[in-house]
């Protein structure tokens, strides 16, 4: 898979209105759809993956201030490209705790992993963890107010 940084695109940095993970998942769906990233099975796939095997991280471990962020990602199968798509949900929504699934956690931010190499996403989960738990990242984001900043800053070309 392509470096981390490499993986952001300027038409990828969403924001979503939606008020349910299910919800955000089939907008950003259809969104990859038209833009052929996924298959037409990927909104089911992606959600039926997400009750399965839970994709929230507690961000508090970190920051206790800090909002916490979903990785949502499926099969290569359902994937025809490579991509993290961004979004930043206007109000929060309900996932499950990737590390305690049982743990209903309030996400902020969702960074979807679009893979069509089956295997390679684990270097890029490493990344955005590494992203995720470096001081001031998430902060960062929270201060950014439009989509080419975001862009510019998750790029690394600030």
């Amino acid at each position: 898979m392509a470096d981390f940084k490499d993986l952001y695109r300027k038409d990828l940095i969403l924001t979503s209105q939606a008020n349910s993970k299910e919800a955000v998942l089939e907008e950003v769906a259809a969104i990859l759809e038209d833009k052929d990233l996924v298959t037409s099975d990927f909104a089911a796939e992606i959600v039926k993956r997400e009750s399965s095997y839970p994709t929230g991280l507690d961000l508090s471990v970190v920051n206790p201030d800090s909002p916490n962020v979903a990785i949502p990602h499926t099969e290569a199968d359902y994937c025809k490209g490579q991509a993290i798509v961004y979004v930043k949900l206007d109000q929060e929504v309900t996932f499950h705790n990737m590390i305690k699934p049982e743990e209903d956690l309030a996400v902020k931010y969702l960074f979807m992993i679009i893979n069509n190499q089956g295997g390679d996403q684990t270097n890029v989960l490493s990344d955005l963890m590494a992203f995720f738990t470096q001081p001031g990242n998430i902060d960062r984001l929270e201060e950014l107010g439009d989509e080419e900043a975001v862009y510019q800053f998750l790029s690394g070309n600030n």
